[in-house]
């Protein structure tokens, strides 16, 4: 009707803002409406209750005004069947006299008027938003939720008797399978109620909340100290492309001691390869060509930071143990590495707490690569960096794709340097260190083993 494009306005639409009563948190809201707090948090995500946020993130404070609250209600905004009232809780909306003067009934028929379009619009508009997509997933409550772009609530997804934690190790939001629709993947920890150990889960859902795939690792390994098998604690995941199709490269390690694994899975969550390290994997970044996963963490038992180069499309395989070694694996997967390098330890490492965080890797649109090795921990970090660069063209085993080109110290390393000297904690200065000559890193390839590269220091 042609009324609705009128810029009529009800007597309470007339008062300013600040005469309008404010109620100033979901308590004040539910008792003012007469329902608990679940329930109106609830109407907020799913029918749209005029709730408005202070600025400030998440946890930023709520706020509603009473006309609008009423306006919903007269709109048909909630059920009288929905839940039942809180005994007690603050008076409802007050109704109308019936004996109103006839102005009175001439601007509430035109209100009523007005009101009835709006709520059409509403539904119109209340329609398009329900069909919006979910854009990212969220861990809150215990529980995993799908939230579109204006981080409303689209589905939750709770996993049995197993509370969800918080925050995500890692979500993607993208078409795995190349099937033309979003899917929606995430590496969740999950543990029992009253316990303390976590597990890894990774999940897939459509656009609408159904389950594509729940992966799990229930796998057990045999090394010469035993056996090491679930629960299997997530690190992260990543998604990447191969020749064959969109691969997920989801780490975990074991929930107490030192064997980790990489478990590669194909988009429909199927297992496409395992690798086993003996000590914790606490990366996993894929070559720009999708060739290659380099992998980085913790060696236990050359007890330093390990480097290493995977088959992406077949990362089968464990890490190259010592022969008869505590931590070599008796049973893991058949394969090798294509590249494991042992990245040394230097008189600043030796001297401080091993830095908690691995190796990061840097890669180059040409092929070439980068390795940053932590030597201590902040606030001045120093770093050993590692340059790779493809093998030579001539080369063509694949059992030796990278070469060590350089290392470098950064200027922090010779900063840490001097302070330990004047702590009495080196007896050399920085200009005589010996570690300027180079270092020895111990590398290991299919076709070689084990050997010792000499590397100056630029």
């Amino acid at each position: 009707m042609l009324v609705l494009a009128f810029p009529i306005k009800s007597v309470r639409e007339n008062q300013s803002v600040s005469e309008r009563r404010r109620l100033d948190s979901w308590k004040e809201i539910a008792k003012y409406l007469r329902r608990e707090v679940r329930t109106v948090i609830r109407w907020e995500q799913t029918r749209g209750l005029p709730v408005h946020r202070l600025p400030g993130g998440k946890s930023s404070r709520v706020f509603a005004y009473v006309d609008e609250l009423e306006r919903w209600l007269h709109n048909g905004g909630a059920s009288k069947s929905d839940v039942v009232p809180v005994p007690g809780a603050g008076a409802a909306p007050a109704a109308a006299s019936q004996q109103e003067p006839s102005r009175g009934r001439w601007l509430k028929t035109v209100a009523a008027i007005i009101a009835a379009g709006l709520a059409s619009l509403a539904g119109v508009w209340g329609w398009a938003r329900a069909s919006e997509p979910a854009a990212q997933l969220v861990a809150l409550g215990g529980e995993l939720r799908a939230l579109d772009a204006s981080g409303r609530v689209r589905w939750t997804y709770r996993e049995s008797l197993d509370v969800i934690e918080q925050p995500l190790l890692w979500s993607s939001v993208g078409d795995l399978n190349a099937d033309g629709s979003l899917e929606l993947t995430a590496a969740l920890r999950v543990r029992r109620p009253q316990a303390s150990q976590e597990a890894g889960q990774l999940v897939s859902f459509t656009p609408e909340g159904a389950l594509r795939f729940r992966a799990v690792v229930d796998d057990r390994f045999h090394f010469r100290d035993g056996e090491y098998g679930p629960p299997w604690p997530g690190v992260t995941a990543t998604a990447y492309k191969t020749r064959t199709g969109t691969r997920i490269a989801w780490l975990v390690h074991h929930f107490t001691w030192w064997p980790s694994l990489l478990v590669n899975l194909n988009a429909d969550g199927t297992r496409a390869g395992t690798f086993v390290n003996s000590g914790w994997i606490q990366s996993a970044t894929p070559s720009p060509d999708g060739r290659h996963l380099f992998i980085s963490g913790i060696s236990n038992s050359r007890q330093s930071n390990f480097f290493a180069v995977l088959d992406a499309t077949h990362p089968n395989g464990h890490s190259p143990e010592p022969p008869g070694s505590m931590t070599e694996c008796l049973d893991c997967p058949d394969g090798d590495p294509l590249l494991y390098i042992v990245l040394p330890r230097t008189d600043l490492s030796r001297l401080q707490p091993f830095p908690a965080a691995g190796p990061t890797v840097m890669t180059l649109s040409d092929g070439t690569f980068q390795v940053h090795a932590l030597q201590s921990a902040a606030p001045n970090p120093a770093t050993v960096v590692y340059e790779f660069v493809p093998a030579a063209q001539g080369n063509t085993a694949e059992s030796q794709p990278y070469v060590l080109r350089e290392v470098r110290f950064s200027d922090s390393f010779w900063e840490w340097h001097r302070q330990l000297e004047a702590d009495g904690r080196l007896s050399h200065s920085s200009d005589a260190c010996p570690e300027r000559r180079g270092l020895e890193v111990q590398r290991w390839t299919r076709s070689d083993g084990w050997t010792t590269q000499q590397m100056a220091i630029r």
